[in-house]
């Protein structure tokens, strides 16, 4: 295929990508969490000028301000919010597919500079390495970075892209605003997630090593990396220092210590504080929950109300003082676990893999003398990075897309094929077919989302049969916005309280159950019922809301919320 002609099916694929998005942001299914709930209360603060509630040592606010854009630009109710926020989404890829675009061809420019061409020539041209890339990106936001998943990971990688390509365009010599570009880019990374202080970090040590070593422009690297250096820390500075202010120590963000608890030291995830279950770590909690009855525990979050559900929106503060300490035994538990989640990725995740495979097979070759892939392997470090920080504590495929990414194009992007070979043609060839089963997978996905909206009669995909009439029936039964309630169980507490962010309530009180089991089972044998419900009368509740797993234990009281599995209990 003539280059003219694949630069034209670069362009068509991108805009059928584009496309494909808007099928996605329409039908793709309700997959809501409490991360989503913590980012929309946030982007309300950020909205409404309550700059205090912004600042937050769990959630950084760079994407809950992105939603707020999408509040300022569409006014929705709380009914329809939801759809607005798939639409930032979907605003988020379109950009990613500019920005890996940018990427792989500053990557291509990189490659014709450094790599020589004397006995090889380059197996994908630029246009064939857009688009195989293009292909790759989209199988992600068909798996990992699903569009109506209202999480931060995708407007993280748009970041990192921008600042890979930075850092492409710095290896040719660009001019020297791409030093504070990079700068900008990594500080905004970081605003979004502080995961990116240290790959950021790094990455200027590295940049400025580059410089120390470098026979020509010295000085001008050294210099802009010093202002790339100015700039991140102007951008992410006036956060970190917040944050610090808000703990009582210097910090960069809390994630770190409660995941390394979490995963390594094994400490429990809930009520750390009643339960005692702090595995290996160490706690003298200063801002506990209020325990307002024993048995079974019912706590109160009264002193510490913002958010929708105060545990989930400023973990930090609850859990402050929690120190996590060196277990061996947990690293060791922890790097199993996380190398069958690598494998379970990349069994997921093959296609490139036999992208690679099927083009060595065909003829390509990677070039022996290593010092020409120089030019091309930071990236691949940079990614390798990543996973090796996320490695030893916790791994989701969300975390591994930018990693994937920055690992997989350079090796396509090194392919090498033996001068006066006649397969370039077949690479490309290979690349308009990676790129083509991506996208008849989205075809066949947007097809049964759509199907099955149909088929169950829903409104759109922004909408859950179980979620939203559960909301309305609360309203129905007299429960007004900003009113207290309390939640009864692992489903309607910490899976999805997004009940409670659509009736416009606070959940304020817990009626926990220990054993994770159906509140239902539970509730029949709670001994002292009546003194739970004058504990959460006493603090001005004005319903208990749990689901159950089975319609056939449901106690005296409760009522169904609508055709949902949820019951409430009117105080």
């Amino acid at each position: 295929m003539k280059t003219a002609r694949l630069r034209t099916v670069v362009l068509l694929y991108a805009l059928l990508m584009l496309l494909c998005g808007v099928g996605y942001a329409k039908y793709d299914h309700y997959q809501l969490d409490g991360d989503a709930v913590a980012f929309m209360d946030i982007a309300d603060a950020i909205h409404a000028h309550r700059w205090s509630l912004v600042i937050n040592g769990y959630w950084n606010p760079a994407y809950a301000a992105a939603l707020a854009a999408g509040q300022i630009v569409a006014h929705p109710s709380r009914w329809s919010e939801l759809q607005t926020y798939y639409w930032v989404n979907y605003f988020v890829f379109a950009c990613c597919i500019g920005a890996l675009l940018l990427f792989v061809r500053e990557l291509c420019r990189v490659r014709a500079k450094f790599v020589p061409d004397a006995d090889t020539y380059s197996a994908f041209s630029l246009p064939a390495l857009s688009l195989a890339s293009l292909g790759l990106l989209f199988f992600s936001f068909q798996r990992e970075l699903s569009l109506s998943a209202v999480r931060s990971d995708s407007l993280l990688l748009l970041l990192f892209l921008l600042a890979a390509t930075c850092l492409l365009r710095l290896q040719q010599g660009g001019l020297f605003v791409y030093f504070p570009l990079l700068g900008a880019a990594l500080g905004a990374a970081y605003l979004t997630k502080s995961f990116a202080f240290l790959p950021s970090g790094f990455l200027l040590a590295a940049l400025f090593v580059w410089g120390l070593r470098a026979r020509e422009d010295r000085k001008r690297i050294l210099a802009g990396t010093m202002v790339a250096g100015v700039v991140f820390a102007a951008i992410a500075g006036p956060y970190i220092a917040a944050i610090s202010l808000q703990r009582g120590r210097l910090t960069t963000g809390e994630s770190a210590r409660l995941n390394y608890s979490f995963f390594v030291d094994q400490t429990g995830r809930w009520h750390e504080w009643h339960t005692g279950n702090l595995g290996h770590a160490k706690a003298d909690f200063k801002h506990h929950e209020e325990l307002i009855v024993n048995t079974p525990p019912v706590y109160s979050y009264a002193q510490h109300p913002l958010g929708t559900y105060p545990l989930w929106f400023d973990p930090a503060y609850w859990t402050d003082t929690l120190i996590p300490q060196v277990y061996l035994k947990g690293h060791l538990l922890r790097v199993a676990r996380t190398t069958m989640l690598l494998l379970r990725f990349i069994g997921g995740h093959m296609e490139p893999f036999i992208l690679i495979a099927s083009a060595l097979l065909m003829g390509c070759v990677y070039l022996r003398r290593r010092v020409f892939w120089l030019p091309l392997i930071p990236l691949v470090l940079w990614g390798l990075l990543m996973l090796g920080i996320y490695f030893p504590i916790d791994l989701q495929d969300r975390y591994l897309t930018g990693p994937f990414l920055f690992v997989m194009i350079p090796l396509l992007a090194m392919l090498r094929l033996p001068e006066g070979s006649s397969l370039r043609e077949a690479a490309s060839g290979m690349a308009v077919l990676f790129a083509g089963l991506a996208f008849g997978l989205a075809v066949m996905q947007i097809g049964e989302l759509r199907r099955y909206e149909n088929l169950y009669h829903q409104p759109g995909g922004a909408y859950n049969p179980q979620i939203y009439p559960a909301a309305q029936s609360l309203a129905a039964l007299g429960v007004s916005p900003g009113d207290a309630v309390a939640c009864f169980g692992d489903q309607a507490c910490y899976v999805d309280h997004y009940w409670a962010r659509l009736a416009g309530t606070q959940v304020l009180a817990e009626i926990e159950v220990p054993d994770g089991s159906d509140p239902g089972v539970f509730w029949e044998k709670v001994q002292d019922k009546q003194e739970v419900l004058d504990a959460l009368r006493a603090r001005h509740i004005r319903v208990i809301v749990s689901k159950f797993a089975s319609a056939a234990h449901v106690g005296e009281g409760w009522q169904q919320l609508g055709k949902s599995d949820f019951y409430a209990y009117m105080l």
